[in-house]
């Protein structure tokens, strides 16, 4: 009996917080399901964001001001460094494609086609190369010789008119001496 009987102080405590926390749990509730308090709320809400938007203007533009990247440019720098890495790792599965591609037998095959080919048009250009450079040859050795046969045509032409100016001489030469006797 004697335990029955002492004074618990954490059980006092217990009896009064569940009376007033039903209490007051009762007003806050009955306050909570008012249009008023939620009129309040929203002004509350309104005010801490245009709060929140305040400061971060402010610490944007200190940011800013001192050279500090802001948590968007992180942000941005951190989806710019994913889009690289996805690049490079679609850009490394194309290298592994290539190398199982280049193991093939058949890759093989193509690249030995394409070297003999690339050999035979190595070949048809060195003799297209050679042609040209015969035809330049002939074209120099076309040119002296129409020279020289131009020069020869003007030396022949201008031995002609020397024999008609001297024969244009002789016939006037006469006609002038019988003139002057």
């Amino acid at each position: 009996m004697e335990q029955q009987k002492m004074l618990d102080p954490f059980q006092a405590w217990k009896d009064v917080y569940d009376k007033t926390e039903s209490y007051w749990g009762k007003v806050i509730g009955d306050n909570m399901n008012r249009e008023e308090f939620s009129q309040m709320m929203g002004n509350v809400l309104n005010m801490n964001l245009q709060y929140q938007q305040a400061i971060n203007e402010v610490t944007g533009r200190y940011f800013q001001q001192v050279n500090i990247p802001t948590k968007e440019d992180v942000a941005n720098v951190a989806s710019l460094v994913i889009n690289v890495e996805e690049k490079v790792e679609a850009l490394e599965d194309r290298f592994d494609d290539l190398e199982d591609k280049q193991d093939s037998p058949a890759f093989k095959r193509e690249v030995t086609k394409l070297k003999s080919d690339v050999k035979s048009l190595d070949k048809k250009l060195d003799k297209v190369l050679s042609l040209l450079e015969e035809q330049q040859d002939t074209q120099a050795v076309l040119q002296e010789l129409i020279q020289e046969q131009i020069q020869e045509q003007i030396q022949e032409q201008g031995e002609q008119l020397k024999a008609e100016l001297l024969e244009q001489v002789k016939v006037e030469k006469p006609s002038e001496q019988p003139a002057q006797k």
